[in-house]
Order: structure tokens, then sequence, then C-alpha cells
């Protein structure tokens, strides 16, 4: 399914519609949604409608987060004709979504995750996978990757870092060649994809089946192009004030576009000499021609 392939990871109040589209166009080959609450699809919560996939859109995994099973069914069922395959939040470390059961918590209960798995599969139509972390506080990858295989997973990504380590330390990479061993289902490399390289040393030296870049691709959507691409300074800015274009349209309020956007602006312009004069002067930035006219006068000196 989702072989040999790299795309763009799910990632909390980042992977909205305007940012996979900015992916796709420089060749993510498929995208997730951010997480989304089980109960809040089932409530029919008027916020969701925008974090779904949007008409056009394909190759895309609705990612999904809860601790009960006849919830994860019915609200996949809501909206397995927008999906091309269900995903299940197994690896969210946050704690407002632990203390619920939910997210990395299911990693401490892997009958509760099979069942969640087996129970999708027996009720809708579309692929189902789940995304995982090595552990909550002690590694039990290989039981966890075992249960869900057994319970009908069509793929597990692994995040190589357990719930306690959060985003600290290096991702462990040995631990999807030693999966590979034991496991049949496809398996994604996901945690510390910065790089082309660090793409091709997943896929080539660990054994992975397809890679997801999470924190690597914002501001970043280069990472999905072949060749190691860098783009020039203008390149940055034109990508970045296409992404906002769309930031806006898409969520048709202006200052609340602008506003969201700020987290990513940074990020095209890391490094680069100017950078932290328009870090200084985002909380100022409340309109498109705001942040164009910074970007300009600060990068173009």
């Amino acid at each position: 399914m989702l072989e040999n392939k790299i795309g763009l990871a799910p990632m909390a109040d980042y992977t909205d519609y305007p940012f996979r589209e900015i992916c796709r166009r420089f060749g993510a080959d498929f995208t997730f949604t951010e997480m989304i609450s089980v109960d809040s699809i089932i409530r029919e919560n008027e916020k969701v409608e925008k974090m779904l996939p949007q008409k056009g859109e394909d190759n895309i995994g609705v990612q999904l987060f809860g601790n009960d099973a006849t919830k994860f069914v019915e609200a996949a069922k809501a909206v397995q004709g927008l999906a091309s395959w269900i995903d299940i939040n197994a690896a969210c470390p946050v704690n407002k979504v632990v203390k619920k059961g939910s997210g990395a918590a299911l990693l401490k209960d892997p009958k509760l995750l099979g069942d969640i798995v087996f129970n999708l599969k027996k009720s809708i139509d579309l692929p189902v996978g789940v995304k995982v972390r090595l552990g909550y506080d002690q590694i039990n990858i290989e039981e966890v990757a075992q249960t869900v295989q057994e319970a009908g997973s069509d793929y597990i990504i692994v995040h190589g870092r357990t719930r306690s380590q959060m985003y600290s330390g290096i991702a462990n990479r040995e631990v999807i060649k030693k999966l590979k061993g034991k496991i049949r289902i496809s398996i994604g490399a996901s945690g510390d994809v910065f790089s082309r390289k660090d793409i091709d040393d997943y896929l080539m030296n660990y054994g992975a089946d397809f890679v997801l870049v999470a924190r690597g691709a914002i501001g970043n959507p280069w990472i999905f192009t072949k060749n190691n691409y860098n783009p020039t300074l203008d390149e940055r800015i034109d990508t970045c004030l296409e992404h906002l274009k769309l930031t806006i349209e898409f969520y048709g309020s202006e200052v609340y576009a602008v506003k969201k956007f700020r987290k990513v602006l940074m990020k095209y312009f890391s490094g680069i000499e100017g950078a932290k004069e328009i870090r200084r002067k985002l909380h100022m930035l409340l309109s498109y021609n705001d942040v164009a006219g910074l970007v300009y006068t600060t990068l173009k000196h």
C-alpha cells in the first residue's frame, strides 16, 4: 500500500490542508490528517470538517485517537468516504491525550489496541494501520506489533522513542530492522527525519518499507524532492508566501490564518540571516501584507 513511499506524518496543529497541499506539490507520496478525536467526529464538532480530507485529496490517511473500540468504529464509518485508510494513533505522548487513555497510553494495553484494529477491520472497507512508539515507559514494541498484526492491521508505523522520552534523545532506528525479521506487515519509520539522507538510511540500511517525515517537513517541503534539493532564498520566500496564501484561503479569516501560520513562517527561514529579526516581530503580523513586507525588507536588504 505505502511500500517505498515517502509521506508527511500526522502532526497536531500542523498538517492541515494547506500544509498537505504544499508537501504534495514538492513530491510527498501520501499525507495524513492531524489526529482527530473519535468523540469529536461522533459529536459532529464543527471544527472537525476543516481537519478532514478536503475535496480532491487522495492517498490520505485519517488519523483517529481515542480508547474505545466501538467509538473508533462509529467515527471511522462517518469519515470512510473521505479517507484512503484509517490510522490509529497509539503514539501521541502529550499529557492531556494520555491522561484519557488515548495516544501512547494504548501501548500499556496491547490487547485493547488489538481489539480496536480487529473491530475496525471487521466494520469498514478501508485499510487500517497503527502509529506507535517503542512503548510507554518500558519497550514492548514486539508484543504490540505481533498483537496488531494478528488483529489484521495492514501496517505499523514506528517512532523510535518511548512515550517517556517524548522527543528527547535520538530515535532508535535499529528497532525497525529487528521488527522486520519478526512481523509480516509493512513497517513505516518515523522519528528524526530531517534530510534526504535520513530517509534513505531508513529505507536502505534499516529495511523500512516506507518513511514518514514530521518536524523535518515544517518550512521545508523540499525534503520530499528526489535529489537533496537546496532552495534559493527567493524560492523559500515564494513557497512560504504561497503556503500562507493557501492558509488564508482555506480558513477564510486572514487574521486567524496569519496567527496560525506564524510558527511555520519561522521554519522557512531557519538559520538564514535576518531570521532573528522576523522572530522578534512575529507577534505584530496580522495580514498577508504584514508577512510579505517583513520578509522582503528583512531578508532581501
